[in-house]
């Protein structure tokens, strides 16, 4: 199936994100995303504080760097350090954790290298040192840390890492304060550790979204296997098992004063129709009946099953038997609207079936004294 669209079942579910395993890409289809979101994003916005509050302290231990290339600037850059981006590193630290659209958070946390390398190009731009050509070293340093040690997502990085770079041209012929091969060699040399340094975040991130998927389809695949077990193979509706599991549900989760109701159901003279027309006659038959009383069955506290080898049952919580009759009377209809010929049957010569209905409330009775 196409991975644009959205599955409408657990299956197709399963089918795409198989599909979307195989491949190598970064980006999933809007739909996955929004899931990836939901599943990962809170936990994401943790790590993503926790990293930049040890990013911020690693970044006030190079105030040293000032003190020996640019001592002319130290107050300048002790400002900027500790009165303007550390306070915003914290903030968006603790911004990070709150719930964010993954849009905000890659803003927010894209914003703090940038900040750093605004900081290290004003101090640039403002000393007299003729040491200050080594100090721009620490532009190219500032990404490569934070794009290998930071958490950030790629698309996050990768603007960020950009604009220091148009930044840091912008700075160099604003200010002329280098020899022109000095300041090509500090641009070739950030661009190229931009470009290193996102390409193994891209890698890192391809690995770990790689990795969900694959958690997903595992855990998808265990559901699946879950629902066949609970499934009839030929009619698709659930099986003995399915009910019992829904059923424990149901009296466990319930109010003890809610309604509940089961109609059971066998085909008439079954035995007959197979030995005139055949087991796969049968079969079919089975099959049209079972998907004509779960379409009529679709509502969300009904559970239709085969119970037996021509007995059905549906299993109705939060109704009480009277509307439980009217139900029953209209699957009885149903039966009847296939027109399924049948020259053994006692009736209009056409396939037809026997109902009992019984209901109570969850506290006053089980399962098997409804079904018995």
């Amino acid at each position: 199936m196409d991975g644009s669209v959205e599955p409408n079942s657990e299956r197709e579910l399963l089918i795409a994100v198989e599909d979307l395993a195989s491949r190598r890409r970064l980006a999933f289809p809007v739909w996955l995303e929004r899931r990836f979101e939901a599943e990962t994003g809170a936990r994401y916005g943790q790590l993503l504080g926790e990293d930049l509050n040890r990013t911020a302290i690693y970044y006030n231990l190079f105030i040293v760097g000032d003190f020996m290339l640019t001592p002319d600037s130290v107050r300048l850059a002790a400002g900027l350090h500790f009165l303007a981006v550390t306070p915003v590193m914290l903030t968006v630290a603790r911004i990070c954790r709150k719930p964010l659209t993954p849009q905000a958070r890659d803003i927010a946390g894209g914003s703090i290298p940038f900040l750093i390398a605004c900081q290290i190009l004003c101090v640039f731009a403002f000393t007299a040192s003729p040491t200050a050509s080594h100090y721009l070293f620490f532009v190219a340093l500032n990404a490569a840390t934070v794009n290998t040690s930071m958490r950030l997502r790629h698309r996050a990085a990768t603007w960020a890492t950009w604009a220091t770079l148009l930044l840091l041209v912008a700075t160099l012929i604003a200010t002329q304060k280098i020899p022109i091969e000095v300041a090509v060699m500090q641009v070739f040399s950030f661009a190229v550790c931009g470009r290193v340094t996102l390409r193994s975040m891209a890698d890192r991130e391809r690995d770990f979204r790689r990795a969900y998927l694959k958690t997903l389809r595992d855990r998808l695949r265990i559901a699946d296997i879950d629902a066949e077990a609970n499934r009839d193979p030929l009619t698709g509706v659930a099986n003995r098992r399915g009910l019992e599991i829904a059923a424990r549900a149901a009296w466990l989760d319930k109010d003890r004063t809610a309604p509940v109701a089961v109609i059971l159901f066998d085909v008439d003279r079954f035995k007959a129709y197979n030995d005139l027309y055949g087991h796969p006659a049968g079969d079919l038959c089975l099959k049209k009946i079972a998907a004509a009383a779960q379409s009529l069955l679709s509502r969300s506290d009904a559970l239709f099953v085969r119970y037996g080898g021509e007995e059905f049952l549906a299993l109705l919580t939060g109704v009480a038997a009277g509307q439980a009759e009217a139900i029953a009377e209209q699957l009885r209809a149903a039966v009847f609207a296939l027109n399924l010929v049948h020259a053994g049957a006692q009736e209009r010569r056409i396939v037809s079936a026997s109902f009992g209905v019984a209901g109570g409330t969850i506290g006053e009775c089980g399962l098997e004294a409804l079904a018995a």
